[in-house]
Order: C-alpha cells, then sequence, then structure tokens
C-alpha cells in the first residue's frame, strides 16, 4: 500500500457515489490518461488487503481478464481512506441501454462475453459478488469489461443490498450467500434490462425498497418476448433468473447457449440466425402489463437513436461473432503440430463467402515472443472491428479476443508451448484476415 502523496485531495474530481464508496476522476499527468479512484471511507487492515491482492492477481492471470476493470493499485489517502486506483471507462450499461434497450444482436454477444469472465473466473473458484448494470463498462475503445470484481472488499465494506434488489438473486438478500449461483442470477438481471430498457421489477409508484425485496423473493421476473426475441434466450433468462439457485444453468453453460445464438446453429427446436432478428428497441418488446413500465411500452419518439446493427454493443461490431479458428493439434508421438480445418464464420448480418485470393490481407507483424506474452501488431488499409485469435499447443479451444478499433494487443502465453495466431476484422459487410503467424516452431493453417 502506498501513500499518495503525489495527489492532493483536492485535486480529484467527484464523479459519483455508491453504495458504499465515492468515485473521483483523476486529472491526466503528463502523458498519463485520466484514471478513476474509488474511495472506501476506511482504510483496509492487512488482511483485507491481502485478500484483494491476491484476488487481482488471479483475476489478471485468467484468460479473459481483458474484459475485466482491473485495480491497478491500491493506495491509501493522506487522510487515511483507502482508494483502488482503475482505468477510467466513460459509461455504463445503465446509461447505453436504461429506458429504452438495445438490438437483440447487442445483447447477445454481451451475454457472450460477460458469461465467458463469469464462467472462467468459476472455474478457479473466483465469485463476483455483484453483478449489476453499474458495473458493465464502456472502455474508450468501445470495449464491454465487468468491473468491481472479487469478495474481498465487499466483505471489509457490506452495502445495503436492497439498494440494488432488483439485481440481487433472492438467497442474496435472504441470507447474503454470495456464490456462482448469484452471479449467474446477476447477469440474467443485468441481460434483462439490456433487453427491454428496465430491471426485472421496477420500482412501482408508491413502492418502497422492502416492497421490491419482496417481488424479488416471490414473483417470478415477467418473460420477454418479441418478434426479435428468440424463444431459446427468452428460456434462458427464465432460467437464470430462477428463485432456486439449484436449478439455474452454470456460466459456462450460459455461454454455449449464447455461442448457440451467436453462431446461428440449429437445435431441435428452433433455427435461429441473425438475418432473422429484427433491430427492435424495449419498446418493441413486451412484458405482462402489470409489470411494464411506460418507458417501455412506448413507441420511440421522433429523432431517438434506434441502435442500428452496424453500431452493436458499444461499438462491437461483427468481428465478435467470427468462430474461424486455427487450432494446433499434436498428433501421438509428434511433436509438429498440424493444423485443423478451421469452422466456417458466421456473420450476424449476413454468411460472408470465403475471402477472394486477391482481397487484401490484415498485415500481422511477426510476433513478439517476451516469455509469458506475446505482443501482436497489425495494420489493414481502412478502419475495421477486430478479433484476435490464438490457437494454443495442447488446448482444448482457440480462444479469441474483441479488440475493437485497436491494432496492437498483448496475448497472455505458457512458456514452453507452441502458439498460432490470427487477426480477423470486418467494415460490416465483408471479413478481412491475416496470414496466420506463429511462435516457438508452431505450424498454422488459416
Amino acid at each position: 500500500m502506498t501513500l499518495m502523496a503525489e495527489i492532493a485531495p483536492e485535486s480529484l474530481i467527484p464523479r459519483a457515489t455508491g453504495p458504499v464508496a465515492r468515485i473521483y476522476l483523476i486529472p491526466p499527468r503528463d502523458d498519463s490518461p485520466t484514471a478513476v479512484l474509488k474511495v472506501y471511507p476506511q482504510p483496509l487492515d492487512r488482511r483485507t488487503f491481502n485478500a484483494v491482492e491476491v484476488e487481482q492477481a488471479k483475476l489478471a492471470g485468467l484468460r479473459v481478464a481483458g474484459s475485466m476493470l482491473l485495480a491497478d493499485g491500491v493506495e491509501e489517502l493522506p487522510d487515511g481512506r483507502t482508494g483502488v486506483r482503475m482505468e477510467f471507462c466513460p459509461q455504463s450499461l445503465v446509461e447505453l441501454a436504461g429506458g429504452r434497450g438495445l438490438p437483440i444482436g447487442d445483447v447477445v454477444v454481451l451475454g457472450q462475453i460477460l458469461g465467458s469472465v463469469l464462467a472462467e473466473a468459476h472455474e478457479s473458484a473466483l465469485v463476483h459478488g455483484g453483478v449489476t448494470p453499474s458495473n458493465v463498462l464502456e472502455r474508450p475503445n468501445g470495449q464491454p469489461v465487468l468491473a468491481d470484481f472479487g469478495l474481498a472488499l465487499r466483505l471489509r465494506f457490506p452495502r445495503d443490498l436492497t439498494a440494488a434488489a432488483a439485481y440481487t438473486a433472492p438467497e442474496v438478500l435472504r441470507d447474503g450467500e454470495l456464490s456462482e449461483e448469484a452471479d449467474v442470477y446477476g447477469l440474467g438481471a443485468v441481460l434483462y434490462l439490456a433487453l427491454t430498457g428496465q430491471s426485472p421489477f421496477p420500482g412501482r409508484t408508491g413502492e418502497t425498497p422492502d416492497d421490491v425485496v419482496l417481488r424479488v423473493l416471490r414473483e417470478p421476473a415477467p418473460e420477454v418476448s418479441g418478434r426479435d426475441v428468440p424463444p431459446a434466450l427468452t428460456a434462458l433468462l427464465r432460467r437464470m433468473l430462477a428463485k432456486d439457485p439449484g436449478t439455474r444453468p452454470d456460466a459456462a453453460a450460459v455461454v454455449r447457449e449464447f455461442e448457440t445464438l451467436l453462431h446461428g446453429t440449429t437445435d431441435a427446436a428452433n433455427e435461429l440466425d441473425f438475418d432473422d432478428f429484427r433491430d427492435e428497441l424495449a419498446a418493441g418488446r413486451s412484458v405482462p402489463v402489470a409489470t411494464a413500465s411506460a418507458s417501455a411500452k412506448a413507441k420511440p419518439k421522433a429523432g431517438q437513436r434506434k441502435w442500428p446493427r452496424k453500431e452493436l454493443l458499444f461499438g462491437i461490431a461483427a468481428a465478435v461473432a467470427l468462430v474461424v479458428v486455427v487450432p494446433i493439434v499434436l498428433r501421438p508421438g509428434n511433436e509438429n503440430p498440424v493444423p485443423r480445418q478451421p469452422t466456417v464464420p458466421v456473420l450476424p448480418q449476413a454468411t460472408p463467402a470465403p475471402q477472394a485470393t486477391d482481397a487484401p490481407l490484415i498485415q500481422l507483424e511477426p510476433p513478439q515472443d517476451k516469455g509469458t506474452t506475446v505482443v501482436l501488431k497489425w495494420s489493414f488499409s481502412k478502419p475495421l472491428t477486430y478479433a484476435v485469435f490464438v490457437a494454443e499447443q495442447g488446448g482444448k479451444a482457440p480462444r479469441s479476443t474483441y479488440r475493437g478499433s485497436g491494432t496492437t494487443l498483448t496475448v497472455q502465453v505458457s512458456p514452453g508451448l507452441k502458439y498460432c495466431f490470427e487477426v480477423q476484422g470486418t467494415d460490416g459487410r465483408e471479413v478481412f484476415y491475416s496470414t496466420p503467424r506463429s511462435i516457438r516452431g508452431a505450424t498454422c493453417k488459416s
């Protein structure tokens, strides 16, 4: 823990006040960007400080760490209060979706990204403990991230659960039990807001916070319907918001279902394709009248943004949904990786034809292998939205990372293993590819 002698408390710019902490902006100095300081009312004891350090280190080691907002430092202010320094993210899902909802494709993409974060964290026995729309943030480059991850600070500074009761699992409201199942419930409630523009249990006129708590404990969340809402998504949210935590799907199962929606595959009940999704807002979707708010049923006013598909959530374009991979498979007794054929990409707007042999390539530079990380840099002749695909020797499945409009990425790797990398990008109409690049002698094939 370091004393913030270099930052005068009076220079901090108030940003917001949360249930237990206050948010300040740290003005940029020299070449440093604007940062955020989340200030808690009291100093941390040594046990909590150590627990925060352990949590953050584990989170930083996850493959999905790029989709989390991690602490850059835990520091002590001159007056003894504790401040957690973080990257500044200008907007949350509350501002982006509240009162109007988002296009269906955006909601599905967001569910896949946040579900993946929770799935890998849960696999490492890490619980978020407070998945709410206020903790789903937008980076300046348009990437969504899940903030405020971990239990150490939640246990040290308990919050008033009634303040976010509409997004809190019933068992948490009853006995304070923070668990993986409660994280899944919170994600379901967050996606409900993204779909409808309101929480599953919006406040009613004359209602107290305790009244909302009682409804969360007793009433099922009203189902969402609409011509652009796949029945599979309605059913998934119903299970995620189940009162009994034992009947909710785990985060890994949630990810699989969102990937099915993203990839437009066929199941026994329904064939889903993004070509069938209409870019409706909350006004085009419905919940039972008894619980629907006026804002969710009103028609958009003239000039209100319709969130067209080419402007997917937080600026995510179709590249997020690409599923082309460059896996590395080792034959028994052979150290040389043997490439396996990739799956076919499916874009939300259209099914793209294979890239013509004379189509321009994304120029991916030779990867810079630094032992535990690899630095990737690439370029193209016009702006694109990018996704980076990484295949690891012996890995069960390649992984993809959304990069937005950025053209660099640092990837965590394991020393001694071989890797292949490929960059894909889209302008909303065509998909462009890089030639796969390898490190440590891997053989790659696109």
